[in-house]
C-alpha cells in the first residue's frame, strides 16, 4: 500500500526524530574521503561542519527514506524522493539510478523521467536526455517541464539555439498559460537577436 504524502512525512518525521543523533554521529566519524582531502577539513567560522560534508538533514532523510524503502520496495514514491534528494545535493549519478528504479516500479512517469533526463545533461549524456524527453513527450504531449528542460538542453548543451527556441515557441503555444510566459518571452527575444 502506497503512503500519501502526509503518512510519508509522518513517517519521515518519526524514523528521522529516532535516526537524528545516530546518524549525525555515524556521518560524521565515518564519511568517505578522497585521496587528496586532508585527514583534517578545514571548517568555515560560521559552520560547525567540516567544507565539502553533505548537508546532516539530507543525510538523515536519505537515510529514513532508505529503512522505509527497504520496508516497502515496491513503492516508487520511495525511489523519486531518494533521487530527488541526491539530485538536490549534486550528486547526479545517484540521482539518476534511483530515478531509474522508480521509473521500473512505475513506468511512464513525465516528473521523474524528466527528471532523469536533466540527470543525464549534468553528466555530459545530452543525447540520451533528449531521447529521454522525446520518450516523455510522446506518452504525455505537451508536458511543460520537458518542453522547457528540452529546449534548454538544446540550447546549452547540444549548441542549437535555433532548435531549442523552437521548442521553446511550441511550450507557449501548447500551454498559453505558462506560468513563467513572460521570461520564457523574454529569454527568447534574447536568444534571438543574439543570432542574428
Amino acid at each position: 500500500m502506497a503512503l500519501g504524502k502526509s503518512g510519508v512525512n509522518l513517517a519521515f518525521s518519526v524514523i528521522v526524530l529516532v535516526l537524528a543523533l545516530t546518524a549525525a554521529t555515524s556521518i560524521y566519524f565515518h564519511s568517505s574521503r578522497t585521496a587528496n582531502q586532508p585527514a583534517v577539513m578545514k571548517r568555515a567560522p560560521d559552520n560547525p561542519l567540516p567544507e565539502n560534508h553533505p548537508n546532516i538533514d539530507a543525510v538523515q532523510r536519505l537515510a529514513a527514506l532508505d529503512q522505509m524503502s527497504a520496508k516497502d520496495p515496491k513503492n516508487p514514491e520511495f525511489q523519486t524522493h531518494i533521487a530527488n534528494l541526491y539530485y538536490d545535493l549534486g550528486q547526479y549519478e545517484k540521482a539518476a539510478e534511483f530515478y531509474r528504479r522508480s521509473l521500473n516500479l512505475r513506468p511512464e512517469e513525465p516528473d521523474a523521467e524528466t527528471d532523469l533526463a536533466i540527470c543525464l545533461h549534468y553528466l555530459g549524456q545530452d543525447d540520451k536526455a533528449l531521447e529521454t524527453l522525446d520518450r516523455v513527450l510522446k506518452y504525455s504531449p505537451g508536458f511543460t517541464q520537458a518542453l522547457f528542460n528540452k529546449g534548454a538542453i538544446l540550447i546549452s548543451g547540444k549548441k542549437d539555439i535555433k532548435t531549442g527556441i523552437e521548442v521553446w515557441e511550441e511550450l507557449l503555444r501548447t500551454n498559453p498559460d505558462y506560468p513563467q510566459k513572460a521570461d520564457l518571452e523574454q529569454r527568447i527575444s534574447n536568444l534571438k537577436r543574439s543570432i542574428q
